[in-house]
């Protein structure tokens, strides 16, 4: 269900005009682009999708232009220093930009500090769209620090799009990955709770659609795949798939901290996983919508399709 009918406050956004015309979406020169975490999942799916676009100009934000072997060899995108902890690197970022493609490293909880100043730099650059990558419930679940981005971005007056996905199916390929193909392992704190899970591609090829098309202005949409599963469940496809059994483990939300910080990850980046794991052990994260097919007409992956296709990422 498109997730815009369910926020009052979006309405309020939709009476006022935006800061920058529309017409600027729909000009004869290219829209330019920028795309934020351009070497994570998300942002690289993107940049994958909108290359080559005659009607836009792609630009890539990132720490080390010259470290990023994709970009060097690519024609068809210019990138830019940013650096989020690195104030001095924002404003020629987005100097010029119609369209930000914005996601919030996992690591930056400091909001005041720098996403929230980032963003007013936005606005007085003239920054007509934000397309946000945010979490399923953030537009009511005040603890995450999506919920309060979305919040600072309706307040700036910049047009905008937040696209609220589920849990990532990626998560399994990245972050838990080493330890379901060393030990056999899924080690997530959530009981029994069950996720709405979700695939990165085809988050990006809803976000692909929102740039650039006024119809997706001032919307906040929920997007998740058909089914929604416990961990076991979960493992349960990961031993059937993998040919061995992966066992699902639910450790407490200290002894998940540990076991986390033990891998070298930040605070920041676990704090926010055990908000998130909570959630879905108190039952919080079972919503399914039907905003993929609906409102994009994209065909959601299927999980199991995912892990058989990823096998091989977990097999040593």
């Amino acid at each position: 269900m498109d997730s815009a009918t369910h926020y009052p406050q979006l309405e309020l956004l939709r009476c006022r005009p935006a800061l920058t015309p529309l017409h600027r979406l729909s000009r004869i020169a290219p829209m330019k682009v920028l795309i934020t975490g351009i070497t994570g999942n998300f942002g690289y799916a993107v940049y994958r999708r909108l290359r080559g676009r005659g009607d836009m100009d792609l630009y890539a934000a990132t720490r080390n232009p010259e470290r990023v072997s994709f970009l060097l060899e690519d024609p068809a995108v210019e990138a830019r220093m940013f650096d989020f902890l690195d104030p001095s690197t924002w404003k020629g970022a987005v100097g010029e930009i119609d369209t930000l493609v914005l996601v919030r490293p996992p690591s930056l909880t400091k909001l005041r500090k720098y996403m929230f100043p980032f963003i007013d730099v936005c606005k007085n650059s003239g920054v007509g769209h934000i397309v946000f990558l945010s979490i399923l419930g953030a537009g009511e679940n005040n603890r995450v620090p999506h919920h309060r981005i979305e919040e600072y971005i309706l307040r700036s007056g910049i047009s905008f799009t937040f696209l609220r996905p589920g849990f990532f199916m990626e998560n399994l390929t990245t972050t838990h990955r080493d330890e379901i193909r060393y030990n056999s392992e899924l080690i997530i704190p959530a009981g029994q709770g069950r996720i709405s899970f979700i695939a990165v591609e085809d988050i990006a090829a809803a976000a692909e659609q929102c740039v650039g098309n006024a119809e997706h202005l001032s919307r906040a949409y929920e997007l998740t795949g058909t089914g929604v599963f416990t961990c076991s469940e979960v493992a349960g496809m990961l031993s059937e798939e993998l040919g061995r059994p992966i066992a699902y483990r639910a450790p407490g939300t200290l002894a998940f901290f540990r076991y986390r910080r033990g891998l070298g990850e930040s605070l920041g980046f676990i704090f926010i996983m055990n908000l998130i794991y909570h959630k879905v052990k108190k039952r919080g994260a079972e919503r399914r919508t039907d905003t993929l097919q609906r409102v994009f007409d994209i065909r959601p992956t299927e999980l199991r399709d995912f892990i058989r296709e990823k096998s091989g990422v977990f097999r040593s």
